[in-house]
């Protein structure tokens, strides 16, 4: 064998223009790939006639259909001043539109959105998962053993019990929880979540399908006021503005968003979605600005110029919708991607791995890729989620309020309308003339009062050459019509009258009307339900994830659960306000009091009657210093009792009347006698003036002195007081001795 040279391997470095230009070849061909599974995508959903619905009842909605239009646009031609002959003309029919469909449709989302958007409440909450292990634990009365088996104490020094230990767990599990909910509550006050959510809704009753999109990592740049010291001291505040970085959700136009033919009735179980967007060449330039955009891919972008889907646009002609020509279609796709595109856009994504699952987003402008990163949430979870307002089976597309009552809007206009043609008939007489027999005097066959008409010589009878005749109106069967078409459509909508504010053939009574109501709401009740499971739950949930895997404060970290509580809020809140008042009443009740936490309980009974607990509490110091009043009241001893403070009350109250009405009767009796003194001396002064007048008499009559008269009547009054006297002393006498004198 003869010794082979030994073989030098020489590494050529690559031109790095050539390193471009392969790279700029990939990333097309990454473009193109992109592209045709986009515009595969786009006419799959139109096959099934979801766009073409779509504008339907958008139409439906707005109170437009082929008929109206017609109408709508010979009149513009009128007005623009194009002629418009009778050649070929056909009779002129009523064109209105009843708008029930936007009355149904505004009620129904309305109602809908009170319930899930609450302006004193979440509808959601974040709690800690269950554990049955510690559940069970809770009650054990054993020491608690760490894992030496060394006893565990307490914060009191003293050896703990299991149930200790639980308690604490489970009260720090509850703590953090709160602080997830807190932060995530935060966030969505930022990106104004809520109103975001009332466009889903609205797209929702419209159109059958609302799409929200979130958490996607935003920079949002706001003004803070921040406090200066100067060179003198002073303390002056000074604009600065903040750059942040949080997530945030949007609504997205369900028109612009196609995903995955093969899903089936969940976006989550396909390939992946595309979302569209138009931006002008300014929004082109400002993304250069952003990290992670290829300058190079966008460059090239503005030397096309704008570029439309050529299946997109063909879809759109056909539909005949409005679309901006002078701008860019901007196409984000959120899912699986390939490992080679990847890292032909940038992205090191390591060993290939056919088993492996790639999630990413990529973003494009016509068809260039301009910009790639890996999904952000290990799962690979899609950041859309879609609400159905009425289930399509196989299809994660809906029926929206428009579709579900089409027909019922076709036979409401088409009565109105008839009821309009027929009140044009019959409104006034039809006229029948025989040109040559009459002739009007003033050369116009038009109608007018005390118009004047020529008869020729050839008739005889002028009613022969004159006549009219009248046509029936039928508005109460046409009426009938549209009655019966309006009861339909709250059936088949499930919209009815109660739930748009007016009463109808509802009953008077407070119960009765809380049952009907409770009965209005059953499909709300459903609608609510649907919301939680196929938005509110798993949206909240990418946001935990989220603020898991990204957050920096370690104490809102934990294993936590999702709770939607949109369901639970359909409550009438009329039986609502009556189970409070009733709970209250019971928290009185020394015997379930002690279940019932007191002030949580009222101030769930403000919230029902909408009114902000914080708003009408006192400050907690004067809450606090009224509770240690009331300890150090039961410190001193038991309180009276209520029956016997009332009845001392009403005792003392007796007595006082007692007194009043004794002193009433002291002050009439002392005028009494009063009055019966003056009323004695009076008849004792008229006694002595008549007796002075009879001795007078008497002394004139028998020629006596009146000092003799006065000396006898002495005598006299003498004799009889001893006479008195003497039986006064006998009596006595007898009384003490037995025996008279």
């Amino acid at each position: 064998m003869h010794n082979q040279p030994p073989q030098i391997e020489v590494e050529f470095e690559e031109d790095p223009e050539e390193q471009q230009r392969k790279k700029a070849e990939k990333l097309q061909s990454f473009g193109s790939s992109l592209s045709g599974q986009r515009d595969e995508w786009i006419r799959s959903r139109s096959s099934y006639g979801v766009d073409k619905r779509w504008i339907e009842d958008e139409d439906q909605y707005n109170g437009k259909d082929n008929v109206n239009k017609a109408a709508s646009q010979m009149m513009t031609s009128v007005e623009q001043g194009y002629p418009v002959t009778t050649q070929g003309a056909k009779p002129h029919r009523s064109t209105v539109f009843i708008g029930m469909t936007r009355q149904k449709t505004n009620a129904a989302e309305a109602r809908l959105a009170d319930i899930l958007l609450p302006t004193d409440d979440r509808n959601w909450g974040i709690q800690p998962t269950p554990n049955p292990e510690l559940m069970g634990m809770s009650k054990d009365n054993k020491a608690a053993m760490d894992q030496q088996g060394q006893p565990v104490m307490g914060e009191d020094g003293q050896p703990a019990r299991v149930r200790d230990v639980v308690k604490a767990v489970l009260e720090m599990a509850n703590k953090k929880a709160k602080a997830m909910e807190t932060e995530i509550e935060d966030q969505l006050v930022e990106c104004g979540y809520n109103g975001e959510l009332r466009k889903v809704i609205h797209d929702s009753a419209v159109l059958g399908t609302g799409v929200i999109k979130g958490p996607i990592v935003t920079n949002r740049t706001r003004k803070a006021w921040q406090p200066v010291t100067d060179q003198e001291g002073q303390t002056v505040h000074q604009v600065e503005i903040v750059q942040e970085i949080s997530p945030a959700s949007f609504r997205v136009d369900p028109r612009n968003v196609w995903p995955d033919p093969g899903c089936g009735e969940s976006i989550h179980n396909g390939k992946g979605i595309y979302e569209r967007e138009q931006v002008t060449s300014k929004q082109i330039r400002d993304l250069a600005k952003q990290p992670g955009f290829l300058k190079p891919q966008l460059r090239k972008v503005l030397e096309e110029g704008p570029k439309q889907s050529a299946t997109l646009r063909e879809m759109t002609d056909e539909d005949q919708r409005d679309m901006a020509r002078l701008t860019y279609e901007m196409w984000t796709y959120w899912g699986e991607v390939d490992h080679d595109d990847l890292e032909a856009a940038g992205v090191e994504r390591g060993d290939k791995d056919e088993l492996r699952s790639t999630s990413a987003c990529v973003v494009m402008i016509n068809n260039t890729v301009v910009k790639a990163f890996l999904n952000p949430l290990d799962g690979g979870d899609l950041p859309y989620d879609f609400f159905i307002w009425e289930k399509v089976a196989g299809s994660c597309w809906g029926y929206g309020i428009p579709y579900l009552m089409r027909s019922q809007q076709k036979v409401l206009n088409a009565a109105w309308r008839q009821m309009m043609d027929n009140a044009g008939v019959s409104s006034g007489p039809q006229i029948v003339i025989k040109p040559g027999a009459i002739q009007p005097a003033d050369k116009q066959w038009q109608l007018s009062a005390r118009k004047i008409w020529y008869a020729t010589d050839d008739i005889d009878d002028v009613r022969k050459a004159f006549s009219t005749f009248e046509f029936n109106s039928h508005q109460a069967e046409l009426a009938g019509i549209i009655k019966m078409a309006t009861e339909l459509a709250d059936a088949e909508t499930g919209v009815p009258t109660i739930m748009q504010g007016e009463k109808g053939a509802a009953p008077d009574t407070v119960g009765g009307m809380q049952m009907l109501m409770n009965s209005a709401n059953v499909v709300l009740r459903r609608l609510v339900k649907q919301f939680d499971d196929m938005a509110t739950k798993p949206h909240i949930r990418r946001y935990y994830d989220y603020n898991m895997m990204y957050n920096e404060d370690e104490e809102i970290k934990g294993d936590f659960t999702i709770d939607a509580r949109g369901s639970s809020a359909l409550v009438v809140r009329d039986i609502q306000n009556q189970s409070f008042l009733n709970l209250l009443a019971a928290g009185a009740n020394p015997i379930y009091g002690m279940y019932l936490d007191t002030q949580k309980l009222f101030e769930k009974a403000l919230q029902a009657q909408h009114i902000d607990p914080a708003e009408v509490f006192k400050p907690e110091e004067e809450i606090e210093q009224i509770k240690e009043a009331q300890k150090q009241a039961a410190s001193q001893g038991p309180p009276p009792d209520p029956a016997m403070a009332v009845a001392q009350l009403r005792a003392q109250a007796e007595m006082q009347q007692v007194q009043a009405r004794g002193q009433s009767d002291m002050q009439e009796l002392q005028v009494r006698q009063a009055i019966a003194a003056q009323e004695a001396d009076m008849q004792i002064m008229q006694l002595e003036m008549t007796r002075e007048i009879e001795m007078l008499k008497l002394s004139n009559s028998q020629n006596i002195s009146l000092e003799k008269i006065k000396a006898q009547l002495a005598d006299t009054a003498m004799k009889e007081r001893s006479r008195k006297e003497l039986f006064a002393a006998e009596r006595d006498l007898a009384l003490k001795t037995g025996s008279g004198i």
